[in-house]
């Protein structure tokens, strides 16, 4: 448990299923779902109203509404039905990515960790990531301190809460921020966490 009732929204074309995610957020005891209805058309969402949105997303069209609604900031978990679809959302500032199939222990728990800051992906939604210089089980050369800060944005702290946390400089954490996504060939820290996870780099 995170200590504190947070808000959640939920987003979902069916009436069923987002009466099914409202019942497992409720029942973690940590969420309190203020906001819920279909992709198109539900209620416009403010950062500071939400805590977490959970949005069921069925099809490409279904992605680019989450984007197109999605507060700045507001920590997202969506149930994609192609794992490719993570993709543009996770550029898009969503979190955490599983399986549309996913069973209501994994939702709830991904649900937790993603509000807590955390980056999620399953299996399947780490798959997208693949790279022919970043193979499955391929370690790329990290030196310690890179293994460090990669663990800390995978934690989701930000460039100042990780200079704090290593004491050391922005500036150097962003330069090791830039090397990391270099060296994993990612686009955002993101993509780097899911392609380190991906790679046995990292255990999410």
């Amino acid at each position: 448990m995170l200590g504190l009732l947070l808000g959640a929204a939920v987003f979902a074309d069916s009436a069923v299923v987002r009466r099914g995610l409202t019942e497992i957020l409720n029942a973690t005891h940590d969420f309190n779902v203020v906001a819920s209805g279909p992709l198109a058309g539900g209620p416009t969402l403010e950062a500071e109203s939400v805590d977490l949105v959970v949005e069921d997303v069925p099809d490409r069209a279904g992605a680019e509404l989450l984007l197109a609604r999605l507060p700045a900031q507001a920590p997202a978990l969506v149930l994609v039905a192609e794992p490719e679809h993570a993709r543009a959302l996770v550029r898009g500032g969503v979190r955490g990515a599983i399986a549309r199939e996913s069973s209501s222990e994994q939702v709830a728990a991904a649900s937790v960790a993603v509000a807590a800051g955390l980056h999620v992906f399953d299996r399947a939604t780490l798959s997208v990531w693949s790279a022919p210089s970043l193979p499955a089980g391929d370690a790329p050369p990290l030196t310690p301190r890179e293994r460090r800060v990669l663990e800390l944005v995978a934690s989701g702290l930000s460039n100042r809460a990780i200079a704090d946390e290593l004491g050391v400089s922005e500036h150097t954490v962003k330069f090791h921020v830039r090397s990391l996504l270099d060296k994993l060939g990612a686009e955002t820290r993101a993509d780097a966490v899911a392609r380190a996870a991906r790679s046995g780099v990292l255990t999410l």
